[in-house]
Order: structure tokens, then C-alpha cells, then sequence
């Protein structure tokens, strides 16, 4: 990911440990995924439940679905950390003089 926004020029990373806001966005989809995907399975194999095709698809899920929603997570926060807490005013000089 790049540090600034090529056309406007707003730093992304406002402050440090930014980024625990889409890690927490990350984990919440993932847990949310593994109960839906573990009790649907469960569910619609009830009683006979192939204990070994549940672990192989929802460990799938745990390891496939962070990595690819992640940078979602990121512009999730980023949009909504920034309706929380809007720019400062130096925030925006200092974004206009990098987008030149």
C-alpha cells in the first residue's frame, strides 16, 4: 500500500497503530465467516457430520478470507475512522503540498 494518495495527497497512516481499526474490522468478518460457515455445515449435515470435511473448509476459510479482505478492512476504516475524526487543519496543508 502506498504511504500517501497519488491524486490528493492525504497520508493514510494518520497516526501510529492506525491500522488496528482493520484488523479488528479483519477479525470480526473472519469470526462471523467461521460460525457461518461451521454451524451452516453443521447444520445441513445433522446428524452424520463429516467432522473432517468441516475442519479442511473452515480452516480454508480462516487462512483464504483475512488475506483477501483485508485490504477491504483497510478502506472500511479508513472511511469511517475519517467520518469519526475528521482532517486537521495541517493534515490537509501537509496533503496539498504533497499532491503538488
Amino acid at each position: 500500500m502506498k504511504k500517501s494518495c497519488p491524486g490528493c495527497g492525504l497520508e493514510f497512516e494518520r497516526e501510529p497503530g492506525y491500522w488496528v481499526g482493520a484488523v479488528i474490522i479483519n477479525t470480526t468478518v473472519i469470526f462471523a465467516t467461521f460460525l457461518v460457515v461451521f454451524g451452516g455445515m453443521v447444520l445441513l449435515t445433522y446428524p452424520d457430520v463429516p467432522w473432517g470435511m468441516v475442519l479442511v473448509v473452515t480452516a480454508l476459510a480462516n487462512v483464504i478470507i483475512p488475506i483477501v479482505f483485508y485490504p477491504i478492512s483497510k478502506s472500511l476504516w479508513s472511511g469511517m475512522e475519517l467520518s469519526w475524526h475528521q482532517l486537521e487543519p495541517e493534515e490537509i496543508e501537509a496533503a496539498a503540498r504533497r499532491a503538488g
